[in-house]
C-alpha cells in the first residue's frame, strides 16, 4: 500500500468522526443515551461510527470516549515513521473497549481504505460490556 494513501485515508476519517462528535454534540444535554438520541434525530443516522458504538451510554460520554480515542491522531499521523499500532489501539481502548461487535465492524470499514488497520489488536467474541451495548440496527444481521 502507499503510505501517503494511507495517511490520507486516515485523516479523512478523523475529519468525519470530528464531524460526528460535533453533530452529536448538539444532543448531548437533550438525550439520555445515544440510543435515544438516534430514533429522535434523524440526521445522526448518517453516521457509521454511532452505529458501532453503545447505544445505552450517555451522547456526553460517546463524546468524550471517541474525544481521547483520536486526540493522538494529527501527531501521530504527521510522523515520519507511522506508529500504525497507536492509532488503533488508542480507538480500541478508549472507544470500543469490551465491544467485540463494534470494533469488528469498525476495523472492517477502516481496512477498506487502510488494509493493515487494528491487525494485532483483535478483540476476544464476548458480550458487550455492561451500559455499552450496540444498538441493534434493522439491517444488522443476526
Amino acid at each position: 500500500m502507499n503510505d501517503a494513501y494511507e495517511r490520507r485515508a486516515l485523516l479523512l476519517h478523523l475529519g468525519d468522526v470530528l464531524e460526528t462528535l460535533s453533530c452529536l454534540s448538539r444532543t448531548r444535554d437533550r438525550y439520555k443515551t445515544l440510543g435515544e438520541a438516534l430514533l429522535r434525530e434523524d440526521f445522526l443516522s448518517e453516521f457509521t461510527l454511532l452505529k458501532q458504538v453503545g447505544a445505552n451510554v450517555s451522547p456526553q460520554r460517546i463524546i468524550e470516549r471517541a474525544t481521547s480515542a483520536f486526540f493522538l491522531w494529527p501527531k501521530t499521523l504527521l510522523d515520519e515513521e507511522l506508529n500504525r499500532s497507536l492509532l488503533a489501539s488508542t480507538v480500541k481502548h478508549d472507544l470500543f473497549a469490551s465491544n467485540a461487535q463494534g470494533w469488528n465492524a469498525y476495523v472492517e470499514e477502516r481496512r477498506r481504505d487502510v488494509a493493515w488497520f487494528g491487525e494485532g489488536l483483535e478483540i476476544e467474541r464476548l458480550e458487550p460490556a455492561a451500559g455499552f451495548t450496540r444498538w441493534p440496527w434493522p439491517d444488522d444481521a443476526a
